[in-house]
């Protein structure tokens, strides 16, 4: 079962508090021009410097990476899921996914956690590894 049938299932991820770059209306995922363990260990930086957020899987073999997230006010947890692979031209995309898992999820958080992620990826890697969305 693909993320689109899982959500509107009511598994992983149901709902509106969901966000993924791979679906249509969500912001796109990135693709740079920079070595994927460059990305993979951006990614880990930046997870690593927010606020309570914790990485609680990382597998490079597989680029995949998952994350749990809190908020302090009002109380909000969820998980952020990134994947990272080589594309068919050797250029590293990044797909992140960002799931609430509170029944009273703050409207646009996911949307903008997301973006505030890969705003910060950007930044790290430079605009110019940055090759398009």
């Amino acid at each position: 079962m693909n993320d689109e049938a899982l959500a509107k299932d009511g598994g992983p991820g149901a709902g509106a508090s969901t966000v993924d770059t791979r679906l249509t209306g969500s912001p796109d995922g990135r693709v740079y021009a920079a070595p994927f363990a460059r990305v993979w260990d951006s990614l880990h930086t930046e997870i690593a410097r927010r606020r309570m957020w914790t990485v609680v899987h990382s597998d490079e073999e597989l680029g995949l990476l998952t994350a749990v997230w809190k908020t302090p006010l009002p109380w909000e947890i969820g998980h952020l899921t990134v994947w990272v692979r080589l594309d068919e031209y050797a250029l590293t995309r990044v797909d992140i996914r960002s799931t609430s898992r509170t029944k009273f999820a703050l409207p646009g958080g996911n949307r903008r956690r997301v973006q505030a992620l890969v705003s910060s990826l950007d930044g790290q890697l430079g605009n110019r590894t940055r090759v398009r969305t």
